[in-house]
């Protein structure tokens, strides 16, 4: 199942505390914070932060930090987590990251599936984080702490992988970094040569805890699961695949499920991780005591029962007494009764979300208490048979792989310089190139632009002289020359799209166009100009109109009163001629 990148490019996140809104509080430590936030300059995006305090962290963390936020902005993968940026804020160190609010693989078990996953989702799970390990072992990095609380989830069902010990404390509740440890991953989920610290180790160190977590996460085991988790937890490195062989083992190659797959049957239904930290607070603050080392017997138990019943290397004469490990809750810091002697017991699994059966807990955390010194017999038992010295040199095979760890960082780093100034310097190469190919085309391309610009304008124009034009014949000629010349710029447009060549005769063309655009622009003056008068006129001859109509009405009554005039004096005339006649009769 592979996934597109990121849905938005690249954005470049904002370095100002102010810029971030603080939402909700989803984890704590011993020295830092973890919150929900929105970046209000980017459309209110929401991110998580980790807010360090720096004055109670040690100078190699805070290094660390450093170090691992600047190699991870050089992966780039679809299923590894990565900083958006990292800046101080006051006596705060904050890490910006996205947000996966599907929370870690270990939170989802411990709050919704304390009786594991079912292996078809598994499979989706494991095989996602597999494709991001194999890049990051083709990249040269090792992770180092591979296991459920650094395996993250979206609502989307999409799986990333959070890198190295700045991401990888982010969601998980049992953060070595946290627990005040100078060693990179748990150590239960070591593989044996990291545990002989006098040995050297390499990639298929992360293949064994990728074992671990897969056997932790489901309680149903299929054959092929069986022989995947065997195949992983060779005690020898030079039997174990590696990622990019164990993608092909047919446990994956079957695996053909989607992340809706995820969303419909493992995140459908869960609660968020904000009520999933507030839970686990509250279950936290009725307890008393804390453990300072993480869940180390539960680990130790896990290794042994890896080693008895897969390898078949166990005595099977021998008993053990293993319980299911319970993961902390997420990002919280994890308080659990102590002993006497100072020995941890693991807490009980507890229900689901909410639903948390707190007598349930303490009776047996009290069973557990009862029986702590056969599991510390028991525990030594498995130390001798994973071939670890003592107990006892716990802390020294610490210190031996803190400063293997710092050998090995301090060997990357020019490494990683090197490869920096070759890609600056392949980029440099194939700028030049591009500017050498793009020169050709620069003023082609840029009288293309003119020329549409041109086009542009005609057709403004044109429209304006549409909504102007009036019954001149001129103008309506003119408008006719328009648009053939318009028609012959397409013509020719077009002409250029098909034969466009830096020649003399398509240079010549486009300089006849120019011509005739000057001119098309001088006769659109000149018309501007010539119209005016014509305006004048028009009103003139409006105006005259008016003035012949008038005199034709008085003419017409200037006439009506001379035969009227005439009328009267004809009258008078016939009346003075029977006057007369009729004198002379009398």
């Amino acid at each position: 199942m592979a996934y597109e990148q990121e849905d938005h490019p690249k954005l470049q996140f904002p370095l100002d505390s102010n810029s971030y809104n603080i939402t909700a509080e989803i984890g704590a430590g011993v020295c830092s914070k973890v919150y929900t936030a929105q970046c209000l300059p980017i459309n209110s995006t929401v991110v998580a932060i980790k807010s360090i305090d720096l004055d109670q962290s040690n100078a190699d963390f805070r290094n660390l930090v450093g170090r691992e936020t600047n190699t991870s902005s050089l992966l780039s993968h679809p299923n590894i987590l990565n900083p958006h940026c990292s800046f101080t804020a006051g006596n705060r160190l904050w890490v910006v990251m996205p947000f996966m609010s599907g929370g870690s693989l270990e939170s989802i078990i411990s709050s919704s599936s304390p009786n594991g996953i079912q292996e078809q989702c598994i499979a989706i799970i494991l095989k996602e984080t597999l494709t991001a390990l194999s890049y990051l072992h083709s990249q040269g990095h090792l992770h180092r702490d591979i296991k459920a609380s650094n395996i993250l989830l979206d609502d989307n069902g999409r799986v990333k992988l959070a890198d190295f010990g700045v991401s990888s404390s982010f969601y998980a509740s049992s953060s070595v970094y946290r627990l005040g440890s100078s060693t990179f991953s748990s150590q239960y989920w070591m593989a044996p040569e990291v545990i002989h610290s006098h040995k050297d180790y390499s990639f298929k160190a992360d293949i064994w805890s990728f074992g671990i977590t897969a056997l932790v996460s489901t309680k149903k085991f299929s054959e092929t699961f069986q022989d995947m988790v065997a195949s992983c937890l060779d005690k020898d490195p030079a039997n174990r695949p590696s990622a990019g062989e164990l993608l092909k083992h047919p446990f994956f190659e079957s695996c053909n499920g989607t992340s809706e797959f995820l969303v419909e049957n493992l995140l459908r239904g869960l609660p968020s991780v904000e009520e999933r930290f507030r839970a686990a607070s509250k279950i936290l603050e009725e307890g008393v005591g804390c453990y300072p080392n993480g869940d180390w017997v539960s680990g130790l138990l896990l290794h042994h029962l890896m080693s008895s019943i897969i390898e078949g290397n166990g005595n099977e004469d021998e008993e053990f007494e293993v319980h299911d490990p319970v993961f902390p809750v997420e990002s919280t810091q994890a308080v659990i009764p102590c002993d006497d002697d100072g020995e941890e017991q693991q807490p009980a699994a507890g229900g689901r979300g909410n639903e948390v059966n707190a007598e349930t807990m303490v009776n047996e955390l009290m069973a557990l208490m009862t029986s702590l010194d056969d599991q510390k017999e028991k525990v030594n038992k498995i130390i001798n048979q994973l071939g670890a010295e003592t107990i006892d040199r716990e802390d020294e095979l610490e210190k031996e792989n803190a400063r293997l760890r710092l050998e090995l960082e301090r060997e990357r780093e020019p490494n990683l310089k090197d490869r920096e100034d070759e890609l600056e310097k392949e980029n440099a190469r194939l700028r030049l190139e591009l500017e050498r190919e793009r020169e050709p085309n620069l003023k082609l391309i840029q009288v293309i632009k003119e020329e549409d610009q041109l086009l542009h304008q005609n057709e403004r124009l044109r429209l304006e002289l549409e909504r102007e034009r009036e019954p001149n014949l001129k103008l309506i000629q003119v408008i006719k020359e328009e648009d053939q010349l318009l028609h012959q710029n397409e013509r020719l447009r077009l002409e250029l799209e098909r034969e466009r060549e830096p020649n003399l005769k398509l240079i010549q063309v486009i300089k006849e166009e120019d011509q005739l655009l000057h001119q098309n622009e001088r006769l659109r003056l000149e018309l501007e100009r010539e119209r005016e008068p014509n305006l004048k006129l028009i009103q003139v001859i409006k105006e005259e109109d008016q003035l012949l109509h008038q005199n034709e009405r008085l003419r017409l009554e200037l006439e009506n009163e001379k035969l009227r005039l005439e009328n009267e004096k004809l009258k008078m005339h016939i009346s003075a001629t029977s006057n007369t006649t009729t004198e002379d009769n009398d």
